[in-house]
């Protein structure tokens, strides 16, 4: 189909337009960056709702399933009344549980073990010298770097760090205050969000309908499908993976009476919410605890860990996950790498489901432009 010549000069204009703006904002990036900062702050507690209300729609979803299945398909209208606020308050329920359980358990294990770590090498660190010495090794460098181990100078450096850390992660909020604040608005718009999520959807996709042409609108619609979908496969699959994991090593590890087996077991499993990588920071927090007991348990536990790491890897994470994200294992790799250095440990978990979006819409794009040029390229 020709464009008329009005076209093309709209065309033109617009494209005259957008790169007018675009070279504006790069001589100005500073100025632009900063508006963009203050707009995040101001936006900030609905971001949280709205990120709060997308996790926690999955598990109200799965609830309001099993009230459907109770009611075994008949139109019950007090099953139909209590359905939504119930599955919130369920939902909620586990979800600050589970905060509260990390704060009062998994932290404190884990401020103990590293003051008991320090203790224990602050007093073997002479002997590990003299040990050394009589070895026949020089010893000169560890001496003139570290004459003593001091314990408070380990955990006051530590707790600088990581204050450090929650600063440069939290950029956008200024305070504990703040934070506190954007977390408990953004708490209670999640649940306004998840009240009335029937009644946005439908204004939602009214909207498009209203201000976009028709195979537009189907598009935004298709695409906020498929964004749904990937997001609630991949939070589903991997939470249920999580708890089996968990579940996996709180057995093996009080089987074989190793220390803090209900610690180690709950970090595996929230660490596992990240492929691939997860399971090995829980690991590590493993390791750190069992050492404070004995180094022999924790060479016990790395073995029973690559072991467990096998079984559920071979067996149950191809039947329990399977392909329910969609994205080949390469390239959920390069999403946790991305996402870990923009955005921590937060970022691992969200840019693979991103990733996967963006995989499925160019890879739906790559085969419909061959098709159109009568290719097929047989790998």
């Amino acid at each position: 189909m020709d464009i008329k010549p009005d076209n093309k000069f709209k065309q033109s204009l617009l494209l005259i337009v957008i790169g007018v703006l675009l070279m504006s904002a790069l001589l100005n990036f500073s100025e632009v960056l900063g508006v963009f900062n203050l707009m995040i702050g101001l936006f900030m507690p609905l971001l949280v709702g709205g990120a709060i209300a997308f996790i926690m729609n999955v598990p109200m979803s799965f609830f309001e399933r099993q009230i459907d299945r109770l009611s075994g398909g008949r139109r019950n209208r007090f099953l139909e009344k209590i359905k939504s606020p119930l599955c919130i308050i369920i939902t909620f329920a586990i979800f600050v549980g589970a905060i509260y359980f990390i704060g009062n358990v998994i932290f404190p294990n884990l401020v103990e073990s590293v003051k008991s770590i320090a203790a224990i090498v602050q007093q073997s660190y002479p002997g590990w010298i003299t040990a050394l010495d009589e070895k026949g090794i020089n010893t000169d460098l560890l001496e003139k770097y570290f004459p003593e181990i001091d314990t408070a100078k380990i955990v006051d450096t530590l707790k600088s760090s990581v204050s450090t850390i929650l600063s440069t992660a939290g950029q956008a909020a200024t305070s504990v205050f703040s934070v506190m604040t954007n977390f408990v608005l953004g708490l209670i718009f999640a649940i306004y969000i998840l009240a009335a999520k029937k009644k946005l959807g439908r204004q939602a996709r009214q909207m498009a309908y209203a201000y976009l042409s028709k195979s537009r609108a189907d598009n935004v619609c298709e695409i906020a499908s498929l964004a749904y979908r990937t997001f609630a496969n991949f939070l589903s699959g991997q939470c249920l993976e999580a708890v089996i994991l968990g579940c996996m090593f709180f057995v093996v590890l009080f089987i074989g009476n190793f220390p803090y087996a209900a610690t180690i077991a709950v970090v595996i499993g929230s660490m596992a919410l990240i492929p691939y990588v997860g399971a090995f920071m829980g690991l590590f927090v493993g390791c750190l605890l069992i050492a404070v007991v004995s180094l022999k348990q924790m060479f016990w536990f790395i073995i029973v860990f690559l072991i467990v790491q096998q079984v559920e890897g071979q067996i149950i994470y191809p039947r329990v996950v399977g392909g329910s994200v969609g994205l080949p294992a390469i390239w959920t790799l390069f999403a946790v790498i991305v996402g870990g250095n923009i955005s921590g440990i937060l970022g691992m978990v969200i840019f693979i489901p991103i990733f996967s979006v963006i995989y499925a819409l160019l890879r739906r794009n790559v085969y419909k432009r061959l098709d159109k040029k009568k290719i097929s390229i047989e790998i």
